[in-house]
Formats: C-alpha cells, sequence, structure tokens
C-alpha cells in the first residue's frame, strides 16, 4: 500500500529540517517546536507521525538505513556467489551513505538515544540478516545454520557484528567505502559465501 503523498511531503520536510537542525545542534537539544518551525509543519501534524524528536529520527534514519541494505534476491537465478556479492555492493552503498551523512547518524550514536537507535537498526539488520541466511539455505550453501532456532543465532550475530561496525565507521573519518566492505565483509562467518 502506497502512502499518502501529504504524508510523504510532511515526513520528508521534517527528516530534511531535522538533518539541517543536526549541522548545529545535537539530537538531545531539539525540540518539537523547534523541528517544527524549522519544517513549516504543525505540531499536531508532527504528533501524527512520533511522538518526540528522538523518536521521529530514530524511525527516519532506521529506515532509511534498512532501504539501502535491502536486497531483492532471485533464489533460482542467481548463485550464491552472485547473491553475496549484492549484499557486499549493498553493505558498500550502506558506507558510502554514512559517509555522506555523518552528522546525522553521529548525533544519533552520541545523544542519550543511542541504545534506542542501536536496538531499532539491530532489529532491522537481524531481518535482512535472516532474508540472507534463507536465501543461502535454499540455495544448498554448505554450514548455513538449518535449525531456525540456530539461524536466529546466527542472524542476530551478524546484525549486532554490524551495527557495531557501522558505529565504528559512522564515529570515524574513514571514506574509503571499497576497502572497508571488503574488510567488514572477511568478518562475516566462515560459510558466508565469497561474493562475485
Amino acid at each position: 500500500m502506497r502512502e499518502d503523498p501529504r504524508t510523504t511531503r510532511t515526513r520528508t520536510a521534517l527528516r530534511e529540517s531535522l538533518r539541517s537542525l543536526l549541522a548545529e545542534h545535537s539530537l538531545d537539544d531539539i525540540s518539537v517546536a523547534m523541528l517544527c518551525r524549522a519544517s513549516g509543519v504543525h505540531r499536531t501534524t508532527f504528533y501524527g507521525h512520533a511522538t518526540g524528536v528522538r523518536q521521529f529520527a530514530i524511525a527516519e534514519f532506521t529506515a532509511e538505513l534498512d532501504r539501502i541494505a535491502t536486497v531483492e534476491v532471485h533464489v533460482d537465478e542467481e548463485t550464491p556467489a552472485h547473491v553475496a556479492g549484492r549484499y557486499l555492493a549493498s553493505l558498500r552503498e550502506l558506507l558510502a551513505h554514512l559517509v555522506v551523512d555523518r552528522t546525522v547518524y553521529r548525533a544519533l550514536l552520541t545523544s542519550d538515544s543511542r541504545g534506542a537507535f542501536r536496538a531499532a537498526l539491530e532489529s532491522r539488520l537481524r531481518a535482512r540478516a535472516e532474508d540472507a541466511l534463507a536465501v543461502f539455505a535454499t540455495q544448498g550453501v554448505e554450514g548455513v545454520p538449518e535449525h531456525p532456532r540456530e539461524r536466529a543465532e546466527a542472524a542476530a550475530y551478524i546484525a549486532g557484528g554490524l551495527v557495531g561496525v557501522i558505529e565504528v565507521w559512522t564515529m570515524s573519518d574513514d571514506a574509503e567505502v571499497s576497502e572497508a566492505g571488503t574488510r567488514i565483509g572477511g568478518l562475516l562467518p566462515a560459510w558466508w559465501p565469497a561474493g562475485e
């Protein structure tokens, strides 16, 4: 179901205004009134989207990272190496996005909402890892956990590690996306296919 265009415009205005405000203020210092003034959105309209600025920031910016981390796979048409290569490309795209938007993600990771942001991001990345593991299991990749609990544990391990890596990357000044993607890819479990 598609979102109403007015809702999309409002969320976009709020998100872009928040992005601008974060260049000069910490997330903890930005009030709903300040964000609404900057975006030209009424406070009652804002509260239709979130209960506060922190909740809005977490929801919007984790959704942004989730969109980048999403890889559509055609199980029957792609080899495991090709699928792994697409996940590596997605990781590099995610790192590149973090380079461009470091101010926003640094603000989230240094605010009182750090734990909530990390938890929300880990939840989304865990779902993406579970998707990848299901694909690799369907493709018969040796070593991929078959039992649901073991697969959930592997997905949690991968997602937790990625959240940690995202934080380290965001707080650094590194911009070598290709090299970092290869380095981070090397941290995945030994049974994760090499990408092509």
